[in-house]
Formats: C-alpha cells, structure tokens, sequence
C-alpha cells in the first residue's frame, strides 16, 4: 500500500528504488552518448603552410610558444604552454633519447643527432584547433594530428629543404586536437612550436557518465532513508 507522501509497504518502496536507479541509469548512459559525439573530432585535420604562398595556410597563433622546461636527455621531455588565462604542462615524447633546449621556445633534438623514430607531442589538460613548428633536417616528413592518442588527420607527408620548414597541422571543421606526431628518418630537430586555438579540454564522456550517476544516487539514497522512517503497515 502507498500513499502521496511516501511507502508504506516495503516491498513496493523497493520496486520504487529499483525503478528510480533503472532510469538513472538510462540517463546517464544516454547523457555520455551524447557527450562522447559532441566531443568525438571528425577526420577533416588539414596540413597547412606557415611562410610562403603554398596552400592551405595556416591561421596565425599570435606568435603563443610551446616552452621546454627541461634540459634533460630523456625520452620525455617536459614542456608548458601560457595561453594568458592558463599555463597548460605537455610532453615531447620518443622512443629516442632527446635534449631539450629550454633558452625560449621549443627545441627539441635526439641525442644521436637524428629522430628517427616518430615524435610526439601531448598538451595536458587541454585542446587547440592549430599548431605549427620549424623542422629542420632531410628527406620527408610525416605530419598526423592526434585527439588522446587517435589520429584525427589523413596522414600526410611534407618535404624538408635548406633552411626553414614551417609546417603545421590545423581544424577544418569543429575538431580538436591534443597533440601530433612526426616522423621522418632524417628529421634533425624541432622548434618554434605554438599553438592556436588553445581552450581547457571537455571531460571524458565516462566522467560525465560516473557524475550524473553519483548525483543520482545519493538521490536514492537519501529517498531510501527518508521512506525507512516512515510507518510500514502488514
């Protein structure tokens, strides 16, 4: 038996809290579909030019460096990003040991002098739309933007000649990226890195997900504990 204003009866209260966590659960399972497509990058990354009057161009990052803040030979090297309102950490990362030049904006070498296998870079925390850098060294390259791991782009690959190699990877629609990849047997170094576009990244859809079901279960908590002090007849 029920009345308005809670159970009576304990075994329709259980059916109730079975009921109310079924729903919770729908919605939350809902509610990180649609978060995971509004958050999931479509394949539209683009490889753009920095100097010269090849296209696509890449849009001006306002001059925002990537900085090294470690000197260390590792196969992951620490850098920061200040986009004004928030310092970002990210990481240069490789299978081969690199030095880092920390006097200014990124630099980033092997030790063996060559990088030889595919380097990577990681914003922490964060996303940006475009991101560009000098690349010194023969050969060709390799460029493929990264969204937690995933490539977003076509894989497409650009050749180094004397001199400067302003290269960069930028969004043609809504997607994001947190980071990129280069690789190239002759890439000698990196440098000027930066970043345009650069915002705090969007929770994983599983976060979204255990926080819509952690609200609702202390709902049904407190409404469990609510219905045990009430009267229970027969």
């Amino acid at each position: 038996m029920r009345s308005d204003k809670g159970c009576f009866c304990a075994n329709p209260c259980r059916v109730s809290e079975k009921l109310a966590m079924k729903k919770l659960l729908t919605l939350a399972a809902a509610s990180a579909f649609a978060v995971a497509l509004a958050a999931s990058p479509a394949s539209a990354a683009v490889v753009c030019n920095v100097t010269g009057s090849a296209t696509p161009q890449c849009p001006s990052t306002n001059g925002n460096n990537v900085m090294v803040t470690q000197t260390l030979s590792s196969n992951s090297v620490a850098a920061s990003f200040n986009s004004g309102s928030r310092t970002f950490a990210g990481a240069f990362t490789s299978s081969e040991l690199l030095n880092g030049n920390a006097n200014g904006q990124a630099n980033i070498a092997a030790v063996d002098g060559f990088l030889n296998q595919p380097l990577t870079f990681t914003l922490n925390g964060g996303t940006f739309t475009t991101a560009t850098f000098n690349l010194a060294g023969t050969g060709s390259v390799l460029i493929e933007a990264l969204f937690n791991g995933a490539v977003v782009n076509t894989a497409s690959s650009v050749s180094l000649g004397n001199g400067g190699n302003q290269f960069g990877i930028t969004a043609t629609g809504s997607e994001l990226f947190n980071g990129f990849r280069l690789t190239g047997a002759g890439l000698t170094d990196v440098r000027q890195v930066r970043l345009g576009g650069v915002a705090a990244a969007v929770p994983e859809p599983a976060t979204w997900a255990l926080m819509l079901f952690g609200f609702g279960a202390v709902g049904v908590s407190m409404r469990r504990r609510r219905s045990s002090h009430l009267p229970q007849f027969g």
